[in-house]
């Protein structure tokens, strides 16, 4: 079996970095970073501002591509504009041309440690580790896919991790390029196969899924300290990919059985089984801010039709009607960060017990059920009116989480933890992803 051409017509990997001269008169290229099938990153300085950046000079084939030509004018302002929406991406300058007609980009020049070269070792990583990189990453990414975006290349060696434990996610300028037609015989024959969805192996429609897939399969490695398919030949992983379920994570080491169910619902064959990058990231938000035992906090994913059915057992019948008192913020605490309520941008359908939206909270202890993590506030807003036609007493909520700002919809005020579990799982079987907070 075929599973894919190994070049792309119009690249050449033989263009030359031209060191010391000037791309614009603004970028002078003092040096050559790296070389790959999109064309060579180099070192250079910004004479308008002083600043290092890097310049990735593409393929001078693109240019002869109309269809990609095309894709650059019409994507580069939107991946420009996409990169200064959350600090975990590098920083796209600018798209232009060069004297001599080749396309490039100008981007942030960013420093640390590759994180393919912090798993080069094999080992695994401390899960707190873990899951604290992975939501820097996810953000990320999901910021992309708000945007709609697709990276397409997510990879251990296009992470780059500060000095400071921060995470930059690189080659976001490529973004635009990867989805278009003409390259995707190129993206499947990039190394390393490791990484690639069965989607873009076998050069279907690519979406945000694929995107998902590679993130687990990142996450996946930085656990068991192997990525989840290896093997001596890359045409023998690409078929492990297409082919092959994962060797379980308790296999390889103790990891907690909510995230192990998460990535491996991610890591699914079929793209519309794998959760969106939102869900999946909440979940492993649960994980990382696991409560003391004052707090009461359950995640619940729908995670495919076994999970489905036990949902349905745990149902009581009815529609979903709940009851709520006055909504207060949340309070500070060392686990799940605080989530204060903030107006919507359009009217809130959020209403008070007492008709005021300055009454004094309830002192009495109380359970709420927060549904969603969306990095757009419009989706947030979308779902709470949706919920709101069902009777729901809703607001939205916003968080800074891992660097990222993030809005739930929270759902009622409950007298005790039962009622509110039943709730979260009448919503959870209408396939939100919910999360039960003690306040």
């Amino acid at each position: 079996m075929r599973l894919g051409p190994t070049a792309a017509p119009v690249v050449e990997l033989d263009d030359r970095a031209p060191i010391g001269r000037r791309v614009q008169g603004r970028y002078r290229i003092i040096g050559k970073l790296g070389v790959g099938a999109f064309g060579a990153v180099c070192a250079a300085e910004d004479t308008a501002t002083g600043h290092r950046v890097a310049i990735r000079l593409l393929p001078r084939g693109l240019a002869r591509a109309p269809q990609v030509a095309r894709t650059i004018v019409r994507l580069g302002q939107s991946i420009v504009e996409a990169s200064t929406s959350h600090p975990g991406l590098v920083r796209v300058l600018a798209f232009g041309q060069t004297e001599h007609g080749r396309p490039f980009v100008a981007m942030e020049r960013v420093k640390g440690r590759r994180l393919s070269e912090i798993l080069s070792e094999g080992k695994p990583l401390a899960v707190g580790a873990v899951l604290r990189l992975a939501l820097d990453l996810g953000g990320s990414v999901e910021t992309l896919h708000s945007m709609g975006l697709v990276h397409g290349a997510l990879r251990p060696c296009n992470v780059m991790v500060l000095e400071d434990g921060r995470v930059k996610l690189m080659d976001v300028e490529l973004a635009c390029l990867r989805d278009s037609e003409s390259m995707k015989a190129l993206v499947a024959a990039e190394p390393p196969a490791e990484y690639l969805a069965p989607e873009q192996i076998r050069q279907a429609p690519v979406t945000d899924k694929a995107d998902v897939y590679a993130f687990a399969a990142i996450l996946y490695e930085m656990l068991c300290g192997v990525p989840p398919f290896h093997a001596a030949t890359r045409e023998a992983i690409l078929q492990k990919h297409l082919t092959e379920a994962p060797v379980p994570m308790r296999r390889r080491r103790a990891v907690p059985v909510s995230v192990e169910s998460a990535v491996a619902l991610a890591l699914d064959k079929q793209p519309e089984v794998r959760p969106f990058m939102p869900d999946l990231l909440n979940h492993l938000w649960s994980e990382a801010h696991r409560p003391a035992p004052r707090w009461k906090r359950t995640a619940v994913i729908v995670c495919g039709a076994a999970l489905a059915v036990s949902v349905a057992l745990l149902m009581i019948s009815g529609p979903l009607v709940l009851r709520s008192r006055t909504s207060r913020p949340l309070e500070q605490a060392t686990q799940p960060p605080a989530i204060k309520e903030t107006p919507a941008s359009e009217p809130s359908l959020a209403r008070e017990t007492n008709g005021s939206a300055s009454a004094r909270p309830s002192p009495d202890p109380a359970f709420t059920v927060q549904v969603g993590a969306f990095s757009a506030r419009e989706r947030a807003v979308a779902l709470q009116r949706e919920l709101a036609r069902t009777g729901a007493e809703a607001g939205v909520l916003q968080a800074e989480v891992g660097g990222r700002t993030i809005h739930r919809v929270r759902v009622g005020r409950f007298a005790s933890y039962a009622e509110a579990a039943d709730a979260a799982r009448r919503l959870a079987a209408r396939g939100h992803t919910v999360v039960v907070v003690h306040e």
